[in-house]
């Protein structure tokens, strides 16, 4: 195992960062984070790569499985310093787990369909309850009663033991492509959040719940899909059931606008969004949604939800792949404090508590930080907020160094 050390100092108001590594095929792009707490994370990204550091980024292990050189491993769930799962995007997607920090790697699913291109795993990590979803097949190439059929269904797979195997979601309404939402985005491994993934362990045949949004783009881009489903995996084609629930934000028109992240937190939903071929441009959206607490009924079986009912427009100054909001523990002044990153920069997003309404942003370029180009993703938890991006940029960002106070 190689250990590669990276220098993050911050010195009067300039940022040095030198990634110096014992091998510089590291220095790949990273999409895939996990964050662990303010010291441990694992990466993930192209040309096979997997990395891990349990002392905030002094140090890393290379962990990347062998034989894999090849793939681009979009996104990382990890469970603890010994145990992660990797999903490759495409070009016969694999998922990959570990339970012995990278010593080993075992292939808990593969898929060699043609076009199939997987963008984001969300597991809950208590329950081990997860999916796995990825841009539309047409129904008419893998099923030939179908053959007349011009439908296409996003992919989804689902887990119930922490990824160790996985089994496919049945289609309907709640994964079917349209004009408003055709594709998903693998940019930061982001573009689904939830509110539920569980499933009861002390019964013999538990029902599985699942509660989540995702989003992406399409001719008529910008469509956010709120889904419930509901079933039991011995009979999942006899019990499944869904909701499914369309929001629809504004967009330019045209294929790759849409939402790249989201983040849910305190019954806000942000979404970050625009363009990737368009870093700079100022049509590159990104939103804040409001949600209110709902129940719904499933034949026998009551679900309290959150659903979209309003929404505001956050300034930002380019595309933005990645978002992480705060909510400060007390503070008169401010309802949420965070960051959204694209590749042309960072945004320092402010939302008072007077309303979304009056909200700002403040881009860096005269801060500190405003050489971090090139951030695909962020997450956080405590004081640190992790970015990873291109050229083999990972960094610990401190929220004392961003904001006055929290």
């Amino acid at each position: 195992m190689n250990r590669i050390l990276y220098i993050n100092k911050l010195k009067i108001n300039v940022i040095l960062m030198f990634f110096l590594s014992v091998n510089f095929t590291l220095a790949q792009s990273y999409r895939g984070l996990s964050v662990l707490s303010e010291n441990e994370i694992w990466a993930s990204g192209s040309k096979g790569t997997v990395v891990f550091t349990s002392n905030g980024g002094v140090t890393y292990d290379t962990l990347s499985p062998k034989g894999f050189e090849s793939k681009d491993f979009r996104d990382i769930q990890a469970f603890n310093s010994n145990s992660a799962l990797i999903m490759s995007a495409g070009d016969s997607a694999i998922f990959l787990k570990t339970d012995n920090h990278g010593k080993s790697w075992k292939k808990v699913y593969v898929d060699n369909r043609p076009g199939i291109f997987f963008d984001v795993i969300e597991i809950n990590p208590k329950s081990g309850v997860g999916i796995a979803m990825g841009d539309p097949l047409p129904d008419s190439l893998f099923n030939p009663s179908l053959k007349n059929s011009t439908a296409k269904h996003f992919v989804a797979m689902y887990t119930i033991d922490f990824g160790n195997h996985w089994g496919p979601l049945p289609n309907g309404t709640w994964n079917l492509a349209t004009d408003n939402l055709s594709s998903m985005y693998a940019a930061s491994g982001t573009s689904l959040a939830y509110n539920i993934l569980d499933g009861p362990k002390d019964q013999l045949e538990p029902t599985i719940t699942m509660d989540f949004y995702f989003g992406g783009g399409g001719i008529l881009a910008g469509q956010i899909r709120h889904v419930i489903l509901s079933f039991k995996t011995k009979n999942i084609a006899k019990t499944f059931e869904y909701l499914s629930f369309p929001y629809q934000l504004k967009f330019p028109p045209g294929d790759g606008w849409g939402i790249y992240g989201m983040y849910l937190t305190n019954n806000q939903l942000f979404c970050a969004g625009g363009h990737w071929k368009y870093p700079n441009t100022k049509d590159s959206f990104s939103y804040v949604i409001d949600l209110t607490k709902v129940t719904y009924s499933l034949k026998n079986k009551k679900i309290e939800s959150k659903i979209a009912f309003n929404n505001q427009l956050i300034p930002q100054n380019g595309y933005r792949s990645g978002i992480y909001m705060i909510q400060p523990a007390a503070s008169n002044k401010y309802k949420f404090r965070g960051i959204s990153v694209g590749s042309n920069g960072i945004d320092k997003l402010e939302i008072p508590q007077n309303g979304p309404s009056k909200m700002t942003t403040t881009s860096l370029k005269n801060h500190p930080y405003k050489d971090l180009k090139g951030v695909n993703a962020c997450k956080g938890i405590g004081k640190s907020i992790w970015l990873v991006g291109n050229k083999g940029l990972i960094f610990r960002l401190n929220t004392n160094q961003l904001f006055d106070s929290l």
